[in-house]
């Protein structure tokens, strides 16, 4: 690690002012803290093994297609609904201008949506003070990635500490969005179906706490979907029991509801967190195994190096792999594998890797706490994907109030 003081000649090189996407890029960021640089991580030296322990998830919310941005809390996954096969699917297309716009809001605080969630959902909060990290699965794969030395595009993250925890979240200004095309929107609309009380969802999400080479971590996450609810009959009752009308459905021209009002929402089972508004649904978090689906062309699958940190930073074990031809699907091309094995043999070839990880968010964190503020801003570019900016963060950061911190960590404590 290279601690720098003052101006970095190298990034004042690539900050023109006459440069607007730089600019985006840029926006809210001052001075180079420090370097972070993948040489200088270590492994443990008591080689003590990682990994991950007392898995429990705490909350769950679904994203609606509504704007202002709205969860329902907790949520429930889209039951895996497999159509009358063959069946052929159209191609993923761009979303709707509304939907993109509903996207950004989520994603420029991607961790905003799991505090709204823990601020009507948790009833022992008692565990939070002892929790280092809150995070998101993808920036865990992005600092991952960074020590495997395979940075593909640029990224940003913002991080910031709230009393002992650090909160790293994701930062999209000024990246460039990524289309990857191909079938997988499509795939998940046709064989996954939400219940009718959350059918107005776009996304299901959970968030689980774990124990992670001596941290006590934090991690959002995108659940694709599930299993049916055969036996589960407490869970089916707790469904059919939400307060929500299913005959109510506007919606404007692309699909996506204007405003939550609506929806003919018991006013009872809402309330509001800032920019986000909540449904309490009343319901309880779902134990049904999740899955995570993935589509490829005939003949490929998905590559290991990108699918098994996904799997295992919120210990998804449930995959489905669906092989296509042509936008066809059929029954003989659909595997589904339970990937608990793999991931413990993952775990076992990436301890060096893992405890690299683990010294890189310590290295975070040492940083961040010696900043004004306590926030900063950490930058990685594609072509040097070696090295991790620190930048002091000049924005507003996660803007918490006082009352929501103490209501999750306690009162402060004196002296």
């Amino acid at each position: 690690m290279d601690i720098k003081a003052g101006n970095d000649s190298a990034m004042a090189s690539i900050k023109p002012n006459t440069s607007k996407k730089l600019g985006e890029l840029f926006r809210n960021t001052g001075e180079t803290i420090a370097s972070i640089r993948v040489s200088s991580l270590v492994t443990d030296s008591t080689n003590e093994r990682v990994t991950i322990t007392e898995y429990k998830h705490v909350t769950s919310f679904n994203f609606l297609n509504t704007i202002p941005l709205t969860i329902m809390v907790p949520g429930s996954p889209p039951i895996w609904s497999p159509p009358a096969m063959p069946v052929n699917i159209q191609p993923d297309v761009i979303n709707s201008k509304m939907v993109r716009k509903a996207e950004r809001q989520a994603q420029r605080s991607s961790i905003a949506p799991v505090f709204a969630a823990l601020s009507v959902n948790i009833a022992d909060t008692s565990f939070l003070p002892s929790t280092d990290l809150i995070t998101d699965r993808n920036s865990l794969r992005k600092l991952l990635a960074f020590v495997n030395g395979r940075v593909e595009q640029i990224w940003k993250i913002d991080v910031e500490l709230v009393r002992n925890t650090m909160v790293i979240t994701q930062n999209t200004e000024g990246i460039p969005r990524h289309h990857p095309g191909g079938y997988g929107v499509s795939f998940e609309k046709a064989f996954l179906k939400y219940s009718d009380e959350f059918k107005r969802s776009r996304e299901h999400n959970r968030v689980a706490v774990y124990k992670i080479g001596g941290m006590n971590w934090m991690v959002g996450f995108e659940v694709d979907g599930c299993y049916g609810v055969q036996g589960r009959e407490g869970l089916s009752q707790k469904l059919q029991t939400l307060n929500l009308n299913p005959t109510i459905d506007v919606q404007s021209s692309d699909g996506l509801q204007k405003s939550p009002d609506t929806l003919n929402l018991n006013p009872k089972t809402q309330t509001t967190y800032p920019g986000i508004r909540i449904i309490k649904t009343g319901t309880e978090i779902s134990t049904l195994p999740l899955l995570e689906v993935k589509t490829a062309k005939m003949g490929r699958s998905p590559p290991r190096a990108k699918l098994m940190p996904q799997l295992y930073f919120s210990q998804t074990k449930h995959l489905i792999v669906a092989n296509y031809d042509g936008g066809t699907f059929d029954e003989a091309h659909i595997t589904e594998t339970d990937k608990t094995e793999d991931m413990r043999e993952w775990e076992e070839e990436n301890q060096e890797k893992l405890q690299k990880l683990l010294h890189l968010i310590s290295s975070i964190r040492d940083i961040v706490n010696g900043t004004e503020g306590k926030k900063a801003v950490l930058l990685c570019e594609r072509g040097k994907k070696n090295l991790i900016r620190v930048l002091e963060q000049k924005g507003k950061g996660l803007q918490l109030e006082e009352k929501f911190v103490t209501q999750l960590w306690g009162p402060p404590i004196i002296g």
